[in-house]
């Protein structure tokens, strides 16, 4: 097939939505597929990881609010192109709020959609986006590209039930994945090493993006628990985000200043490094808006090797608990976190099981190459009942 990818991500920045872009087109093209993806011009060089992968950059103007007006009115004209004279056989619509070039485009030209959808715009949108006129028309503008599209996915099911019953009615989930090569196993000594971390440890860890729903603050406050049973404990934080600000000025409240360090982004590539250095990883999910999503990192913790500790219930503890790869903790419960820490940090022998057992249970079925399948078979649906309908 000719599967033509659209999405409002620098592709550049290592951040999720750019990971599922590429990372699936990628295993698309190994499943023997042509795509080509239109998106924003990066701010620094891509590597393009297949050969049947082609780029299609869209020039924009940076800054404010002219940069996502700029991609629309660029899009609409690249996108058309493209249609034209490639004549893909689906579309690929990913997670863009606002940017509703395709469904102009779409008028002219036919050409079945798939529309992801990662998260609703109403409640993660901050700053001047909250406005009710701002979050009311991203709103409407995913519910229009839901009911022109021939087929959604979502990474959870909690956003299937937010559609009508007509879009619910097509509505898939596929969740995240994982680069089993790349996120591989590594020992916690040569990890350290590389990365300069020295003391006793033990080492906890959490590497993402700072946001409301990662209840960090939950985190931190567990740190000092944990650390009267290990006085050498450290909890290092990779990444940066919206809540870093609150995080740091919580540390420096506290006076965990000798055991919460705060690293910054770091390069993708020494992402696997900053995961195997730990000891215990750490993924939460605060209930700030109606659904869970599905965490990018869970998957690239798991494919480590390294048990985790997260929050209990669906897309975290229950994910986890099922593939006896790590502990859950009650949501928003910093005394039953710490217990959850020191239960795993008490027991070596327990921590490397887990993250064996994690490890073989992403390679058989959590890979970015199971979720192509998956994709494939959503879209050759889409093109079967399209020819039906001829």
């Amino acid at each position: 097939m000719r599967m033509l990818a659209y999405c409002d991500e620098d592709l550049s920045v290592a951040a999720g939505g750019a990971r599922q872009v590429l990372d699936l087109a990628a295993a698309l093209t190994q499943r023997g597929h042509e795509v080509t993806i239109v998106a924003p011009q990066p701010i620094a060089p891509i590597e393009v990881p297949a050969d049947r992968l082609r780029m299609q950059p869209v020039p924009v103007v940076r800054g404010g609010a002219i940069r996502p007006l700029s991609f629309l009115l660029g899009s609409m004209k690249v996108l058309g192109g493209v249609i034209r004279t490639w004549r893909p056989d689906v579309f690929l619509w990913f997670d863009s709020p606002g940017q509703l070039a395709p469904l102009r485009v779409l008028r002219h030209h036919e050409c079945p959609v798939v529309y992801f959808v990662n998260g609703l715009p109403e409640e993660e949108v901050q700053g001047l986006w909250r406005w009710a006129p701002i979050r009311q028309a991203l709103s409407y503008g995913l519910r229009r590209a839901a009911a022109r599209a021939q087929a959604v996915v979502t990474v959870c099911p909690e956003i299937c039930k937010s559609f009508g019953t007509r879009e619910r009615a097509r509505c898939t989930v596929i969740r995240n994945g994982v680069d089993p090569v790349r996120f591989s196993p590594q020992s916690h000594e040569e990890a350290r090493a590389k990365l300069s971390i020295s003391g006793t440890g033990p080492y906890i860890g959490f590497v993402g993006g700072f946001f409301p729903w990662h209840g960090l603050e939950t985190l931190i406050h567990a740190v000092p628990m944990v650390a009267e049973s290990y006085p050498g404990l450290q909890l290092f934080l990779v990444g940066e985000g919206r809540t870093k600000g609150a995080l740091e000025d919580l540390v420096q409240r506290r006076g965990l200043g000798a055991h919460v360090r705060f690293v910054g982004r770091v390069e993708f590539d020494a992402v696997p490094a900053w995961v195997a250095s730990f000891d215990v990883c750490v993924v939460l999910h605060q209930r700030t808006r109606s659904y869970p999503g599905d965490s990018m990192k869970l998957w690239e913790y798991l494919a480590c090797g390294r048990p985790v500790v997260t929050t209990a219930g669906p897309g975290y503890g229950d994910t986890v608990e099922a593939m006896g790869a790590g502990l859950s903790a009650k949501a928003d419960d910093a005394e039953d976190l710490a217990r959850q820490l020191r239960r795993l940090l008490a027991d070596r022998a327990v921590r490397a099981a887990m993250g064996e057992r994690g490890r073989t249970a992403v390679v058989q079925s959590h890979t970015w190459a199971a979720r192509a399948a998956q994709l494939e078979s959503v879209c050759r649906r889409v093109l079967s009942r399209e020819e039906l309908a001829a």
